[in-house]
């Protein structure tokens, strides 16, 4: 089956702010792991580089990649003539940009909330835990020391692991 010249194609545009599906490179072609969807956050007509789209995910898309529209910058899902997988050369690129956040920025920004959460949590706590934490350690150090009828407040792990004189007059 011979594939559609340029000329067969429907004229279609590609604006900042469209959403598009592509497979990226870093995987063998039909490889469903290699399947993205993304924003593009700008579009630069003008560029010499062979890349005059930047997406959101941060992948590189040539001018060769193959890719599809599925929503456009006003919000209406590309269906049917709209939605076909095309190379970006073959669309009529509108220069701009579209004000959103790289995927990696939210995911950083998610992972410094989390964190924070987490210390805000542990302050409202104010060490009741650490205090429960304490008690039972102490606890079942003495359960121990009754069971084996000895003395000993610590394990024998802890006990080894800390140096003695003696050690230190041996070297």
């Amino acid at each position: 089956m011979v594939g559609l010249s340029l000329s067969e194609l429907s004229p279609e545009e590609l604006h900042a702010g469209d959403k598009i599906a592509y497979y990226s490179w870093a995987f063998v072609t039909g490889d469903p792991r290699g399947y993205r969807e993304s924003v593009v956050l700008r579009v630069d007509s003008s560029t010499t580089e062979g890349t005059p789209i930047q997406v959101d995910t941060g992948e590189v898309v040539p001018l060769t990649m193959k890719l599809k529209r599925l929503v456009d910058h006003t919000g209406h899902h590309c269906t049917g003539e709209e939605a076909k997988w095309r190379n970006l050369r073959t669309f009529r690129l509108v220069d701009g940009t579209y004000d959103a956040p790289m995927r990696s920025s939210a995911f950083n920004r998610a992972v410094q909330d989390a964190i924070a959460d987490a210390f805000a949590y542990a302050r409202r706590l104010g060490g009741q835990e650490r205090e429960d934490l304490v008690e039972n350690a102490a606890t079942g150090s003495a359960l121990l020391a009754e069971q084996t009828g000895n003395d000993v407040s610590m394990t024998s792990t802890s006990v080894a692991l800390v140096p003695t004189v003696a050690a230190y007059d041996a070297v």
